[in-house]
């Protein structure tokens, strides 16, 4: 036997964000992952009785079993005196086992599910990877359709071994299984306990096993709560063990709700409606679960409007995409759908056949019948390069087959900003909602109105209710700007912004007392400069402190100086042009192509300088909303918090740096011609004040693993800045911390070696680098990936990962995303990268 390293052998401390100091009391504490030790491998007939097996715990497994097990740790009398659930002090009661048993079912359930929750929670903020209950067991039962949708048959699978053990609350504890089905290879018991048989056999084995934890051995007495110690075998007994290698994130989901009718496979059919109402139905498109939430939250909601609107009809289930067949779409449809991404922004296999359908006579009839759609985009702006891809191409074919888009069509949601349901989705149904009553109100009307000009078409469905897009983009900013986003300055940028420039930009922000994560992301919200919005004051004459009159004054509306600082985007041209429409009885001596080449702002001043904007609060109210929204942009963090600034021409840190200026920042921007950001914004005179939110990266992960892991890095461009904040986080840690351990392969321009020059040098001295590959600008077009297949690199590249376990960090555009992920197959073998899991880190821009 040998010592497991004290990285991997740290516990966990449970502990409760609204209980903090009564579960700091308890000292509840658990391991960080499940090393399966006294399981076997059985391969043809024959078991492997040393196979460990280690994955992530789901949160029921700790929560509801490890912990709460009365023949384990016993641990929910204690959780549920904490809570407050009970205090012992009734007459004639002096325990728990002494009141009635339905209130010790209750008093425990509730104990029993803040303990799971205070699990999670823990498992979340120590950074270490745990799978909640619902979203493993959704998944599996979506898994489990699919299978028999292709195969015609369930999944085998041990109903014991696979229903989390909170019941019928769960969609898989419907489920059943075929327990006596036993594909191999397989996991299994062994016939005999290889503990028991190496005790028997070895005396001296015996005589040491007496002082082993009761943890290992079973004892229905619980051990001291407090400050117990927990081996890494205390979970050898617990047979619900559900850990989904695809799942590394909780999604919280409060409603619950029945899936038994996908899994008896029955189907409902479509509601038959008036013919003038207007019929919704909800589809969904996604790899994972929260898609599926998203659209049953929002049938939820529908259905709750359709009580109280006339000619609306809502169906009776949301269905994959898939479902959906072009030649049953009616022309008083509306059709909403809420689209996950897969891989490089890939629609997912249950939206797949949609996509691939084809369209030819149904085309014919729907563009006759002219039916509407909405599409919410799941999406992480985090990763811009196939940010919210497969809703892209979703709405592109549903324009294909002829269907005209509600408010626009495509709703781009961020899940960087929102983690439940209900977040992500109140934004789009704050836009939804006043549209679809309009429509159903104007149904009769739209029907007449049809013809063959689809773009006629479109512009009657979008200018049903303007008022409501603007309003619900005024909300959305708001409640961002409330709850989110803060004050920074740019202090620096390096080199000097100028035309044609063809490397990188080193931009330094200032980002006040908030202090922030190596290796995460920054938003940035490159607001319009004073004085522009004093000159968009004047243009439109009104005051700066007055607010915008909107239709419905419970809204909470800005200022007009937030409002043209912080909503919209000044250096751009208006967005809608219907207002134009209102000048047609003043003389304008340019057209409205002119206006539309102007920035907003330009084409402000100049119907104001020739005085042709109508002084009326409403119509001032239509140009604003007609303003085109500032959008933020999202650069990976190329800096390190516990790093004394560089300066910026990348020269040497002196000896005296003072490391006092932790809020300091850095990000790299590649310059864009006629960039909102990159050009026009940043070659303002520094210091340049800004808004900004700090946001999760997946990097942040590569900070949490044991110093002596090995990480190889392949990273292009900008992609270099998250390299950059690891490199720094290693050079300031202390040197008997890490080895060299980073093998680098960067591709650059000539034009960025300064600007990496500095950081790599210092890296290389502190022996953070093992070693390091450049590919700079050529002409024989030689890539970053292609050097890691040449002789020499294709061989320390396939030690380090598939011998030493290396984590590879990938940090590149889409394009050489897959370039790489082909690198790999051909180094690794065809599912290589897919094999290496969690140790595979994209950050694609």
């Amino acid at each position: 036997m040998i010592e497991v390293p004290s990285p991997l052998s740290d516990l966990v401390k449970i502990r409760h964000p609204r209980y903090e100091e009564d579960f700091k009391k308890l000292d509840l504490r658990w391991v960080a992952a499940p090393a399966l030790t006294r399981l076997g491998f059985d391969i043809g007939g024959v078991q492997y009785t040393a196979t460990p097996f280690i994955g992530w715990f789901m949160d029921a497994e700790v929560g509801v079993r490890d912990l709460a097990d009365t023949f384990r740790y016993n641990a929910l009398p204690e959780v549920a005196k904490a809570l407050g659930l009970f205090d012992g002090r009734a007459e004639g009661v002096e325990g728990l086992e002494d009141l009635p048993e339905y209130e010790q079912l209750s008093i425990l359930t509730r104990a029993q599910t803040e303990l799971t929750y205070a699990v999670n929670w823990s498992y979340q903020q120590a950074r270490v990877s745990m799978t909640d209950t619902l979203t493993a067991s959704m998944k599996w039962c979506r898994y489990d359709d699919d299978f028999k949708a292709k195969n015609g048959f369930r999944l085998p699978a041990d109903p014991y071994w696979l229903a989390p053990p909170q019941g019928s609350i769960v969609p898989v504890w419907h489920r059943g299984g075929a327990p006596n089905y036993q594909p191999k290879p397989m996991i299994c018991r062994h016939v005999q306990d290889p503990l028991n048989a190496w005790l028997r056999e070895n005396q001296d084995g015996f005589v040491a096993a007496k002082t082993l934890s009761a943890a290992v051995i079973m004892q229905p007495k619980r051990p001291p709560l407090q400050g117990r110690s927990i081996t890494n075998d205390c979970y050898s007994n617990t047979p619900n063990g559900c850990h989904v290698p695809d799942v590394t994130k909780s999604e919280t989901y409060r409603e619950t709700h029945d899936l038994t009718t996908a899994a008896k496979g029955q189907s409902s059919a479509r509601i038959q409606t008036e013919q003038n109402d207007l019929s919704v139905s909800v589809y969904f498109c996604s790899a994972g679960t929260f898609a599926e939430k998203l659209a049953m939250k929002l049938h939820s909601r529908l259905s709750d409007m359709a009580e109280n609107t006339p000619n609306v009809s809502v169906c009776s289930t949301v269905k994959a995409l898939n479902k959906l067949q072009s030649s049953t779409i009616q022309s008083n449809e509306l059709i909403l759908a809420v689209v996950s991404s897969t891989g490089q922004g890939e629609v997912p296999p249950n939206g797949s056949q949609f996509i691939k359908m084809q369209h030819r006579e149904e085309r014919l009839k729907i563009l006759n019948t002219s039916f509407k759609y909405a599409i919410y985009g799941n999406g992480d702006s985090r990763y811009s390069a196939t940010y919210n891809g497969a809703a892209v191409v979703i709405d592109q074919k549903f324009r294909k087959i002829g269907g005209l888009p509600l408010t626009s069509g495509l709703y781009q949601g961020d899940t960087a900003l929102h983690m439940t349901a209900l977040q992500a989705l109140s934004p789009w149904w704050a836009k939804l909602q006043p549209t679809i009553r309009d429509l159903a109100v104007d149904s009769p009307k739209l029907r007449r109105m049809h013809s063959d000009d689809v773009h006629g078409k479109e512009h009657l469905v979008e200018s049903l209710n303007p008022q409501a897009e603007a309003r619900s983009r005024i909300t959305l900013r708001s409640a961002e700007l409330r709850n989110n986003f803060q004050g920074a300055t740019v202090v620096e940028v390096s080199p000097s912004i100028r035309e044609n420039y063809q490397g990188t930009y080193l931009v330094t922000l200032d980002a006040g007392d908030r202090s922030y994560e190596d290796l995460s992301c920054i938003q940035l919200l490159p607001i319009n400069f004073p004085a522009k919005v004093r000159r968009a004051l004047r243009a439109l004459g009104v005051s700066a402190s007055d607010k915008i009159t909107l239709e419905k004054t419970e809204w909470s509306t800005p200022t007009y100086s937030a409002f043209l600082s912080q909503y919209v985007d000044l250096e751009s041209p208006f967005l809608d042009s219907r207002w134009f429409a209102r000048l047609s009885s003043v003389p304008i001596p340019v057209n409205e192509d002119t206006l539309r080449s102007l920035s907003s702002l330009e084409s402000l001043e100049y119907l104001h300088t020739n005085g042709i904007l109508p002084a009326e609060a409403a119509f001032t109210s239509s140009i604003c909303l007609a303003l085109p929204p500032l959008h933020p942009r999202t650069y990976s963090i190329a800096s390190s918090s516990s790093y004394p600034p560089l300066p910026a021409s990348g020269a040497r840190r002196p000896p005296s740096s003072n490391p006092l200026n932790v809020n300091n920042l850095s990000i790299l921007v590649k310059p864009l011609p006629s960039g909102r950001f990159s050009s026009t914004f940043l070659s303002t005179p520094t210091p340049t004040p800004l808004l900004y939110r700090l946001l999760p990266s997946a990097a942040t992960t590569l900070l949490t693993l044991p110093p002596t892991t090995s990480i190889l890095i392949i990273a292009t461009g900008a992609g270099f800045a998250p390299v950059r904040s690891l490199l720094q986080h290693r050079i300031a840690t202390p040197s008997h911390n890490y080895g060299a351990s980073i093998s680098l392969f960067l591709g650059l321009k000539h034009a960025d070696v300064s600007l990496v020059a500095g950081t790599l040098n210092e890296a290389a001295e502190k022996g953070v680098l093992e070693r390091m590959v450049l590919v700079g600008s050529n002409e024989q077009r030689v890539r970053v990936q292609d050097r890691l297949l040449e002789e020499g690199c294709r061989e320390r590249v396939r030690e380090s990962v598939v011998e030493r376990g290396a984590w590879v960090l990938v940090c590149t555009g889409v394009e050489a995303v897959r370039g790489v992920r082909g690198a790999f197959e051909r180094l690794i073998g065809e599912g290589g990268v897919e094999g290496l899991g969690e140790r595979w880190v994209e950050e694609v821009f």
